[in-house]
Formats: C-alpha cells, sequence, structure tokens
C-alpha cells in the first residue's frame, strides 16, 4: 500500500497521458502484429519467438532511451534479432518483416482497462488541457490513435518521431512544454508507467509525475522521481479532486 495522496488541485493544468501501457496495451498490440505477421509469411507461431521478440525490443527500447541507436535503427534491428535468435528459415527481409508487423499492430484496439472511462469522465472536465506524449514511429502511433477512437479527448498529440526527441530527453519536453504554451512546469502533470521515459524524464523537467502501477511492482531507484502513484486509472479523478 502507499500512502493518500493530496495535489495542489488549484496549480493543476495540463494532464500529459503516456500511450503504450498507461492508455492502450502494448503487449495486446504486440501479440496481435507478431502473430499476424507470422501467419502472414508461413512461419510457425511459437511462444519461443514471442519470448525472443519480447525480450530483444525490450533490450533495444532501452538503447532508445539513452540514445544510443534511432528509431530507424529499432525498427530493423529487432527484426533481425528475431531470425537470427529464432533460428528463422525465410527470404523475408527484415525491413520488409518489420514493416507488416508494424501494419498489423496497428490494428490492436485493446486500452487498458478503465482508459476509456476516465477519460471519457475527463472529457467534462476543460479546466485541464489534456495531451498525449508518446514515444513511437508517427504513422504506427497516428494510426493506433484512430483504431483506437480516443483522439477526440485530447487538445494535442506529441509523438516523439514529430517532434525529433523521444522522452526522457529533456528536448522532448522543451518542446512539448513550448507547444503547449509554457505553462508552469509544476502545473503539468504526467500520467505513465514507464519509470525512465515518464516519470524519470518529466521529474527531471520540472513536471509533476504520476506512476501508473498496476503490477505494483517496486520502484526501487526511481522512488525518489515519484509524486502521486495509482494501481488504476479510475483513481486519477480522485487524486485530482473532481
Amino acid at each position: 500500500m502507499y500512502p493518500v495522496q493530496t495535489m495542489e488541485r488549484e496549480k493543476m493544468q495540463v494532464l500529459l497521458f503516456d500511450f503504450d501501457d498507461t492508455l492502450i496495451s502494448y503487449d495486446a498490440s504486440e501479440a496481435h502484429g507478431l502473430q499476424k505477421a507470422l501467419e502472414e509469411y508461413n512461419i510457425p507461431a511459437e511462444q519461443r519467438l514471442f519470448d525472443i521478440y519480447r525480450e530483444e525490443n525490450r533490450k533495444l527500447w532501452r538503447l532508445i532511451e539513452s540514445g544510443e541507436i534511432t528509431s530507424d535503427e529499432l525498427r530493423v534491428r529487432r527484426f533481425e534479432k528475431l531470425i537470427e535468435i529464432g533460428g528463422i528459415i525465410t527470404d523475408v527481409a527484415a525491413g520488409v518483416f518489420s514493416e507488416t508487423y508494424l501494419k498489423h499492430f496497428s490494428e490492436s484496439k485493446q486500452l487498458e482497462d478503465g482508459a476509456r472511462e476516465v477519460l471519457e469522465y475527463l472529457h467534462g472536465h476543460p479546466q485541464f488541457s489534456k495531451a498525449i506524449i508518446t514515444n513511437g514511429f508517427k504513422d504506427t502511433q497516428r494510426r493506433r490513435l484512430g483504431v483506437t477512437e480516443v483522439e477526440h479527448y485530447f487538445d494535442h498529440i506529441f509523438i516523439s518521431d514529430e517532434l525529433g526527441a523521444k522522452k526522457p530527453d529533456p528536448l522532448m519536453f522543451d518542446r512539448v512544454m513550448e507547444r503547449l504554451g509554457n505553462p508552469a512546469p509544476d502545473s503539468v502533470l504526467i500520467i505513465g508507467d514507464n519509470l525512465v521515459s515518464d516519470i524519470m524524464g518529466g521529474k527531471q523537467s520540472g513536471l509533476k509525475t504520476c506512476w501508473y502501477n498496476p503490477k505494483r511492482v517496486e520502484a526501487g531507484e526511481y522512488s525518489g522521481f515519484i509524486d502521486y502513484q495509482i494501481q488504476h486509472l479510475s483513481e486519477l479523478p480522485g487524486l485530482l479532486g473532481i
């Protein structure tokens, strides 16, 4: 359990939502995309291939967050790793495999539990400006926003691929704040699941942070970056005092 939290509600003006694993289930999108891509190329959809892909993808996203590789490199490299480590015999190039995967990845509509309900509720409270701030490929994220039909709940959509920087890079947050009209940083609350890109990145840019932690994991070394914590999205209105 964590302590009851209070918020300086009169100061909060902007709600910044992460997208993957905060509003939409990344795991569901990933599983759907890989299943369909394997089927399309007549490759048996063995569980070990899903495990390999997830592990390599996680490693590469950590390199993205630290600025060691680019998004374009990640798109191809994770499938090069899957083909190599998985021992897949195929004539399909990793880049082609990647594009097929992303097409199907974008089809998944599975939101996080309570996401649509809380967005609908917040939509009735125009005192807050609401935005999405997400790392990802612009074409993929735009398609996913379309299929989930949540874009109309937001005043702004900020995608790393379009801004030329990625969370937790301060440049990403600087560009977001500029487009928001440079509100006071402590009047902006970022809600996200990722302790590095959302919580540490947001805190280091002066924002208030709300860690979405449905799995109730320990924050460890990142605990000092967390202002508030919720385990279900339905807790957010209470935190905001609405």
